[in-house]
């Protein structure tokens, strides 16, 4: 309002441009190799659970629901716990401890929930960021929260479904057992206007106006996705 000539451009997150080059399938064989060691096979179906760091009693009543409703919704499912930079893998080991079904499994730190939930079949969060970006590649996400608490609001977009109990969870993931229509574009949009190439976006949005030509985003090439760098460290199990 302060300066009359200023002009909005909604360009997207350049943070999630990797997402547009990542591999499902190398995330997925990473997350069966987990799940797979010895004699016992990978589970059909693989959920990850992208933590925050909460205190022991908050993230074991999460860890609980989580479990519970995963066995609750049969269909041979897994988890892949990928904890929260600010974690200790070394919580996580009563859970690795169980025996039996759904099969648990710790994803590396280094590679995280950002690495690995291309080839996911669900995301599980309280409100990791990690949610959006499930959500604008098409992986169902579930909001974990009781009623009141925070989450990234997602549900509230028809983005994920919000979760509270077992039941929630385990009906959740049988529904994810039919065909679901891709996320609407304007759900999408209304949490982030992405299209793989923000990075791009910018970049092209700088030099126009370095070079004092007049330019509105509509101008803006929406397929300039030769101008990305290589993948930045630590985004996404590499390609192998």
């Amino acid at each position: 309002m302060r300066h009359p000539d200023a002009e909005v451009h909604v360009l997207g997150q350049p943070r999630f441009d990797v997402l547009a080059g990542l591999s499902r399938d190398t995330q997925r064989r990473y997350l069966e190799h987990l799940l797979a060691h010895g004699p016992r096979r990978s589970p059909a179906r693989i959920a990850v659970w992208a933590c925050q760091p909460f205190g022991p009693d908050r993230l074991k009543a999460q860890a609980d629901l989580l479990l519970d409703g995963l066995w609750q919704a049969g269909g041979d499912w897994g988890l892949v716990i990928a904890p929260h930079p600010a974690q200790s893998v070394d919580v996580f080991a009563p859970l690795l401890e169980r025996h039996g079904r759904p099969l648990v499994a710790v994803a590396d730190p280094r590679v995280g929930a950002r690495g690995c939930l291309a080839g996911a079949d669900a995301l599980a969060s309280a409100y990791s960021t990690c949610g959006i970006e499930a959500a604008l590649m098409g992986v169902p996400v579930l909001e974990l929260g009781s009623p009141g608490e925070r989450t990234l609001g997602l549900s509230d977009h028809g983005l994920a479904r919000r979760c509270s109990t077992a039941d929630d969870i385990a009906d959740a993931l049988v529904a994810l057992r039919g065909p679901h229509p891709p996320a609407d574009r304007a759900a999408t949009d209304a949490v982030c206007r992405w299209r793989g190439d923000s990075a791009a976006q910018v970049a092209c949005l700088i030099t126009r106006r370095s070079g004092g030509h007049a330019m509105h985003s509509h101008h803006i090439n929406h397929d300039a996705r030769a101008a990305e760098s290589g993948r930045p460290q630590g985004e996404g199990v590499p390609v192998r």
